[in-house]
């Protein structure tokens, strides 16, 4: 015990985390609780724990948030009749899920940092992941806050604007893949092009997640590859920005009755599994095999959903 105490005295990232993680706690609690007199009929949901698991192994092993897999599965689930969300429903309770995983997923990152024995080059990256993610909230945030509440929030135009955001993105993995296998040297210092970009892709980044639970990242993330920064930075900064997005714009939807209690009971502790280890599983698949299936994901199922 006495040997346990000064390491928590040394050690904020970790008594953050705890906290981040008491919350979650908290807030799964309020889910049960607000789900507990739909149980007879949310039991047969189950199977949701599977996509929140597969979700959440993508959006924080690659930085694509999992509304790109929650999105696309709840849609076919609603046109198949076995799923009752309208698309404002089904934007709001992806916000909700990635609460967790990303919450969970952004914790992961945030201690590979602080961890003992951490590597050198992870600690020379660490004032640059905090500068990136400080520039793309400091503009995300307010566009996405501005984009829910001004703009106006149009379910069927904000669901078009998915597919043809998801086909955007996937191609511009697949031309981001094709663009590192060549040899090149990575970047580890922030030039000025780069802060006018971070702070131009929080602005577009928070209007887009604001209409359909992903943007913010997904561009964050992109922009740093095609610009030659190293893998960690890339996706930490995309997941620790995707993760403070969603608990700010969840805030929209729980005032606006758009989350359903019931996919959220079994999503949200697969999700919060997958963000835990995702990290562990891109490394395990190389982070181009990842990709390129996460990619050609996304980009099939945006054309699927266009079509159907």
């Amino acid at each position: 015990m006495t040997s346990f105490a000064p390491s928590l005295r040394t050690s904020p990232v970790r008594r953050f985390t705890l906290a981040c993680l008491a919350l979650l706690a908290l807030a799964y609690g309020a889910v049960l609780i607000l789900s507990a007199p739909g149980w007879p009929q949310i039991a047969g949901l189950w199977p949701i724990s599977i996509v929140g698991l597969a979700g959440a192994l993508v959006a924080s092993a690659t930085g694509v948030g999992g509304g790109v897999v929650f999105v696309p599965v709840f849609s076919v689930l609603r046109e198949s009749g076995l799923l009752d969300l309208g698309p404002l429903q089904t934007v709001g309770t992806s916000f909700s899920i990635q609460c967790f995983g990303m919450g969970v997923g952004a914790l992961t990152w945030l201690n590979r940092y602080y961890r003992p024995g951490v590597r050198p080059d992870e600690i020379a990256h660490r004032p640059v992941v905090g500068r990136v993610v400080v520039m793309a909230l400091a503009t995300g945030l307010p566009a996405l806050v501005a984009t829910q509440y001004l703009a106006g929030m149009n379910g069927e135009l904000a669901f078009l604007l998915f597919k043809l955001f998801s086909i955007g993105l996937g191609c511009a993995l697949i031309i981001q893949l094709i663009v590192l296998r060549s040899p090149h040297a990575e970047r580890e210092r922030l030039e000025p092009l780069d802060h006018v970009l971070i702070l131009l892709i929080g602005l577009a980044g928070g209007a887009a997640t604001a209409l359909f639970s992903v943007g913010i990242g997904e561009l964050l993330a992109l922009t740093l590859f095609l610009r030659r920064f190293p893998v960690d930075i890339c996706v930490s900064t995309a997941v620790i920005v995707s993760a403070v997005s969603v608990w700010v714009g969840s805030h929209y939807h729980f005032e606006a009755g758009h989350l359903d209690w019931g996919v959220l009971v079994f999503a949200a502790p697969a999700v919060a599994a997958g963000g835990f280890f995702a990290r562990r599983l891109a490394h395990a698949l190389g982070g181009l095999r990842l990709k390129l299936m996460t990619a050609l994901w996304i980009t099939g199922s945006g054309a699927a959903l266009l079509v159907l």
